[in-house]
C-alpha cells in the first residue's frame, strides 16, 4: 500500500506517553497477533512522541531503526526490511517473520523506498489499520535523511571523472586500514599518473585534456573489481585502492591497468598513445593512510624517473621486519 505524507506537523510534543501503558499482548481464536488498542488520546501522545524521536538524526539507518523500535511497542512485529535501489540501501532489522506487510513510500510523487514489516504470525486487521495510522510520521525525517546522504555523495564525487574525489578517498582508506588490521587482511594501493600530460593540456587545450582523464577513469573503473574503489586523486593523478590484495595480485591488476589504458584511451595527438606511470604500495601495518599512500608516491617517482609506463612496486617487509 502506498502511505504518503501529510502537510500538518505539530509544533509541541506530549510530555506525558500515556501510550506506554499499552502493552498487553493478546491471540485471538484464529491465532492472530492482537494487542489492545489504543485511545485516541493515546495515539496522539505515541505519534508525537516518535515524531520528536525521529528528528534527532539525519542518518537513514539510525532512522529507520528507531521507528521500528518505537513501533514495537504499539505493535507485535519481528522483522523490519527497507529497501531503495536509488540510494543504496538494503537494511535489514530484526527476525524475520512469515507473514508480511509492504509500504511503498512517497511523497509529491517522489519515491522514498519501499519498507517490509514482518511478524511470526499474521497480523489482526486492527494492528494493521494502527500500523497504517502511523506510516505518515516517517515519511518526512525519510525525505530529509536521504536528501542528506544525496548532498553527502554529491560532495565526494568529482565532477568531470564521476570518480570519489580526496575526500571520500581519505574516509575509504581509514575505514579498510581498520578492517585490514582487524581481519589481518591484504591490501594495496596504486599511484597512477598520466605520462606527459601537461604537454597534452598545453598543445591540445583543457578539453581535450577533459576527454583524457574521463576516459582514464572509466578505464580504471573497468580493470577492478566491485570491491575495490578509484579516487582521483588531483590534476592527473588518480588512487586505486585495492582490497584484499597482495603484492603479487596488485602488481597484476597495475599491469592490466598500464595496458588496458595504452590501448583503449584515445589520444588527441595519433603519434603520441596516452600510457601511465604506477607506483604500488602494500600495506605493512602502517599507523595511518598518509604513510602507505607516501610510498605509493615514492614508487611513482621512481616509475617516472626511469622512464615512464612502467610499474613499480615499494618496498615490503620481509619476515624479519626489515624492508626489501
Amino acid at each position: 500500500a502506498p502511505v504518503t505524507g501529510n502537510d500538518i506537523m505539530p509544533s509541541s510534543f506530549s510530555q506525558t506517553p500515556t501510550w506506554q501503558e499499552r502493552k498487553t499482548v493478546k491471540s485471538t481464536k484464529a491465532g492472530l497477533s492482537a494487542i489492545d488498542t489504543p485511545t485516541a488520546d493515546q495515539l496522539k501522545d505515541f505519534r508525537l512522541h516518535l515524531m520528536m524521536h525521529l528528528q534527532t538524526s539525519l542518518d537513514t539507518e539510525q532512522l529507520l531503526r528507531t521507528f521500528f523500535t518505537e513501533v514495537q511497542h504499539l505493535i507485535p512485529l519481528t522483522g523490519c526490511d527497507y529497501l531503495n535501489g536509488d540510494a543504496g540501501l538494503s537494511l535489514h532489522m530484526g527476525t524475520p517473520g512469515r507473514h508480511r506487510c509492504n509500504y511503498q513510500l512517497s511523497l509529491n510523487d517522489e519515491q522514498y523506498g519501499e519498507i517490509t514489516f514482518t511478524h511470526r504470525l499474521r497480523l489482526a486487521e486492527q494492528d494493521l489499520a494502527l500500523l497504517e495510522s502511523i506510516m505518515d510520521t516517517l515519511i518526512y525525517p525519510l525525505r530529509n535523511s536521504l536528501t542528506h546522504r544525496k548532498a553527502i555523495a554529491t560532495a565526494m564525487i568529482d565532477p568531470l571523472t564521476g570518480l570519489s574525489n580526496r575526500g571520500a578517498m581519505a574516509i575509504t582508506l581509514n575505514r579498510e586500514i581498520d578492517r585490514s588490521r582487524r581481519l589481518e587482511q591484504d591490501m594495496s594501493v596504486l599511484m597512477i599518473d598520466i605520462d606527459h600530460f601537461k604537454q597534452l593540456n598545453d598543445r591540445y587545450g583543457h578539453l581535450a585534456g577533459d576527454d583524457v582523464l574521463r576516459n582514464v577513469a572509466r578505464a580504471l573503473e573497468d580493470c577492478v573489481r566491485a570491491c575495490d574503489a578509484c579516487f582521483r586523486f588531483g590534476g592527473e593523478e588518480f588512487l586505486v585502492l585495492l582490497s584484499n590484495s597482495n603484492l603479487p595480485l596488485a602488481r597484476q591488476v597495475a599491469e592490466r591497468i598500464r595496458q588496458t589504458i595504452q590501448t583503449v584511451c584515445r589520444s588527441p595527438d595519433p603519434k603520441k598513445p596516452i600510457t601511465v606511470s604506477v607506483g604500488l604500495a602494500h600495506y605493512e601495518n602502517e599507523n595511518d593512510w598518509p604513510e602507505l599512500v607516501t610510498r605509493a608516491d615514492k614508487a611513482l617517482y621512481q616509475a617516472k624517473a626511469a622512464g615512464r609506463n612502467r610499474v613499480v612496486a615499494s618496498y615490503v617487509r620481509n619476515h624479519e621486519g626489515e624492508w626489501v
